[in-house]
């Protein structure tokens, strides 16, 4: 019953503002206009589309992110450092087959990085400017997965690091003593630096990835694949 009477009441002030307001009709529409407009921009998600899909792509392919694409993402540290690791973890424990030392895992990963960023130069275009999904163009030269595994088998420079490897444990030393020797770590790093050159790639392709808005950890709002497990699957040579 009192929500009758509300409602009442609410209508009859409604019949009574309309009547005796006359021409400041025009002005409450625009008021209510300008107030929508005010409240979707405040919803509208930070950064662009197509730099956030470039923040996944790089998160997906390598496990670092540009700062301008790291911010369009909303990403955190933290964010990053949950999928970085992940990511990188078959890359280091690939490096630690051989007797390298932390510093050296970390340098050839490094390179690894580096030499990938570059080589598969990653570039996003919007190619539809919806407000709701827009759809972005992810063009890259993706590892050729199993060209990369038989380069692995019979690369000269990893053949030669692992006979010297076994020679030098035929000889007595242990893991430990070739971690701590400069002369094995450097031909080690050299070693792996030449089979990383040798990656092959395939030719660059792209794919369309459609986008939505998400919230981040700041409880901004940001872009984001809808899909991001086929932007994951499209940087590492899977698609």
């Amino acid at each position: 019953m009192l929500r009758k009477v509300l409602f009442g009441a609410l209508t009859l002030l409604l019949a009574l503002c309309l009547v005796g307001c006359g021409g400041k009709k025009d002005e409450a529409k625009k008021d209510d206009a300008a107030a929508q407009k005010t409240e979707e921009t405040a919803k509208a998600p930070e950064g662009t589309p197509d730099k956030a899909v470039l923040a996944y792509a790089q998160l997906y392919a390598y496990g670092v992110i540009e700062d301008e694409n790291q911010k369009a993402a909303g990403m955190t540290e933290k964010d990053i450092e949950a999928v970085q690791d992940q990511v990188l973890a078959p890359i280091v424990d690939a490096f630690k087959q051989y007797p390298l030392s932390d510093e050296s895992v970390a340098e050839m990963t490094g390179q690894y990085v580096g030499k990938l960023h570059m080589a598969m130069d990653m570039k996003a275009t919007v190619k539809k400017d919806d407000p709701t999904n827009p759809v972005v163009e992810l063009t890259a030269t993706t590892i050729n997965q199993e060209g990369a595994a038989k380069v692995a088998e019979t690369n000269e420079d990893l053949v030669a690091l692992g006979a010297a490897y076994g020679e030098l444990q035929a000889q007595g030393l242990t893991e430990a003593q070739l971690k701590e020797s400069a002369e094995f770590q450097q031909f080690a790093l050299e070693s792996i630096d030449k089979f990383i050159n040798e990656f092959p790639l395939n030719p660059e392709t792209s794919i369309e990835v459609t986008c939505e808005a998400v919230e981040g950890s700041d409880g901004k709002m940001y872009w984001a694949p809808k899909n991001p497990e086929e932007v994951a699957k499209f940087v590492t040579g899977q698609k």
